[in-house]
């Protein structure tokens, strides 16, 4: 439950009074010589780019929707089968490295976030697993900033031993004692898109590092690395005392600056680690300078590139999907001086794979907490006084369908989970966050294995589609400020200039049957707009809809979940508690068999249809669409 809009404040000012405390950063390049000697003006050979991104702090194998794609006349669709579990990715990473010693591991974008083990530990108990992985060098994601900016700099930022004690002092006081120490990765990290900004102290000198060099069999390369930008969109309050580079034209001079000092110091492959999301990479490769970089490694977007990208620059994209795949990228030297030959393959971590014995002990150990019959874990931050005290494998709810976040336009569980919330509710419409988080359930479906999929939900699937904590709000709009709303969700996700997109997938609506053109311009994708009933949403009407309200949107009453301009934004309580509930307990309590999913279906008829039948996965190899 949370406690009142006073109590946020008072969170938000301790947050705030971080930012007052300088941080140390490396302002340059780092580097390594590497295992295998130093550079001598060029050198031929192979070089294994090991790619792993958006791990959302998923420590285990679970269930995902694949893509089977169209062949012999039969369309593209999809299947259920077991991916993951960092144990699996250990194994195939250590064949890697065995198979070429001139290997490098990168670690790209939202780490330790993501699950219920990540937010009750601030990331702590991801930390370990993930740092046995062996990385060489990684990149932060947006949700790697979602702690709060105390956390962020505890867990990345280069500090003097009286900072590091002062900002555990701070931390301290914010989990009521809870959590005083962060676990730090212990590989380099970089941002070269991130800088401190005023009040603090370094104020335009770099958060981290914007490069790294390293040498492998002779050959010097370099990485550039550029976390997400989308930060101060999440919330002004993590990213206080940071400024992210914004634009494209910016983006486009910073990394034809940063590529051309990697060349000029000797790097014979140059590489981009990039938290922008492929859609964003793949237009950077197509304006930046020619041969200035030779692959760009994306994060963000999940999209998983069985087959890279090529680019008006020459350089290739391609993003290893999330925590379910491993990507092999074989660089390969021939003659100094020429361009490098290179092979991809995107590796599945399928059941078929054997789990490395010493990272499933460091998972097993991990989560051991949260397996007890009675774990009393508090959540450790004072904004909410939310405990676990059940284990996270306890059934909680069942669906009668399939249940995933696949579709970038409507997906099943926006639409259910926003169908249940409305009826809950008694309002005329709903909206829940377009988030990419989830732990698909595939209720009575046939599985890879043709085995068949449960249709129990847990604990840890709950916070696996939530891994943040929030509250159920509702509030007044009139038609056409809610219109504007909708133009705008969808411009961030669907917008052809890619530097429009935000992050995540489109917003899941209840009570409002959209047909729209995703292929017209911002702001007027919108055909029409009509309520259940089949007539037109008014401009002029005011309407009722529930959604979300943030810790933070005590700052902005008129906000709801992270969109300005509505009224009377209210709370909605439990009356049992006289508290407002959250995202979790109202999931909870509407998946119950006398709950109102009971009279929904994931199958159901969905909302949205779009005129222009831009394809989409799985018809399309990417969720959210990349424009020509």
């Amino acid at each position: 439950m949370f406690k009142s809009n006073r109590l946020s404040l008072l969170l938000l000012s301790l947050l705030l009074s971080i930012s007052l405390t300088a941080c140390n950063s490396n302002s340059g390049s780092s580097s390594s010589s590497g295992a295998t000697g130093s550079a001598t003006g060029g050198a031929t050979g192979t070089v294994t780019l090991i790619h792993f991104n958006d791990l959302h702090a998923h420590l285990t194998p679970h269930l995902d929707r694949v893509a089977v794609p169209a062949s012999s006349g039969v369309a593209a669709t999809t299947k259920l089968a077991e991916r993951g579990g960092i144990a699996r990715a250990a194994t195939v990473i250590k064949q890697i490295r065995e198979s070429s010693p001139n290997a490098i591991l990168m670690n790209i974008g939202d780490t330790f976030h993501g699950g219920v083990e990540a937010l009750f530990s601030l990331g702590n108990d991801i930390v370990d697993p993930v740092n046995a992985l062996g990385v060489d060098i990684g990149v932060p994601g947006n949700w790697d900033f979602a702690y709060g900016p105390n956390v962020t700099r505890l867990r990345y930022a280069s500090l003097t031993s009286f900072e590091t004690q002062s900002l555990e002092s701070v931390l301290s006081t914010s989990t009521g004692g809870k959590i005083s120490k962060i676990k730090r990765p212990n590989f380099p990290n970089l941002a070269a898109n991130v800088t401190f900004s005023a009040p603090t102290k370094k104020a335009g000198q770099a958060f981290l590092p914007p490069t790294w060099t390293t040498v492998r069999g002779g050959i010097k390369i370099g990485f550039i690395g550029i976390t997400s930008d989308i930060v101060p969109r999440m919330s002004t309050v993590l990213a206080t005392g940071l400024s992210f580079l914004q634009g494209e034209d910016n983006y486009k001079a910073l990394i034809n600056q940063q590529a051309q000092s990697l060349r000029s110091g000797g790097a014979q492959l140059v590489f981009v680690m990039s938290e922008l999301g492929i859609h964003r990479d793949k237009r950077l490769a197509d304006i930046i300078n020619a041969r200035s970089v030779d692959v760009f490694f994306s994060a963000h977007t999940h999209e998983a590139t069985f087959t890279p990208l090529t680019s008006s620059s020459g350089a290739l994209v391609v993003e290893a999907g999330n925590d379910g795949y491993v990507g092999r990228m074989d660089a390969t030297i021939s003659k100094v001086g020429e361009l490098p030959t290179l092979v991809w393959n995107l590796i599945p971590l399928e059941s078929s794979i054997a789990e490395d014995s010493n990272m499933k002990s460091l998972v097993n150990g991990a989560r051991a907490p949260y397996l007890t019959a009675n774990p009393n874990i508090k959540f450790p931050m004072t904004y909410a006084n939310v405990t676990l005290n059940q284990p996270i494998t306890t059934v909680v709810g069942k669906t009668n369908g399939s249940l995933d976040r696949r579709n970038a336009l409507e997906n099943t569980f926006n639409r259910v989970f926003s169908d249940a919330l409305r009826v809950r509710t008694g309002t005329d419409f709903a909206m829940t966050p377009g988030f990419r988080f989830d732990s698909v359930i595939g209720a009575n479906e046939l599985l890879e294995d043709n085995t068949v999929a449960s249709d129990n939900i847990t604990l840890e699937d709950v916070y696996r589609f939530f891994p943040v904590i929030y509250t159920i709000s509702t509030a007044k709009t009139t038609g056409a400020h809610l219109k504007q709303v909708v133009e705008q969700g969808l411009s961030s996700v669907f917008s052809k200039n890619t530097f429009n997109q935000g992050g995540g997938w489109f917003e899941g609506f209840s009570g409002l049957n959209l047909t729209v053109d995703l292929t017209a311009a911002d702001g007027a994708r919108i055909q029409s707009a009509k309520l259940p009933n089949g007539t037109d949403v008014n401009d002029s009407t005011t309407y009722s809809i529930t959604g979300c309200n943030r810790p933070d949107d005590a700052l902005t009453p008129d906000v709801l979940c992270s969109y300005g301009g509505f009224s009377a934004v209210t709370n909605y309580n439990n009356s049992a508690t006289s508290a407002a509930y959250t995202v979790q307990e109202m999931f909870i309590e509407i998946m119950q068999p006398s709950g109102n999913i009971t009279a929904l279906s994931a199958a159901g008829a969905a909302h949205h249809t779009d005129v222009s039948s831009t394809p989409l996965w799985p018809n399309s190899v990417f969720v959210q669409p990349l424009w020509p």
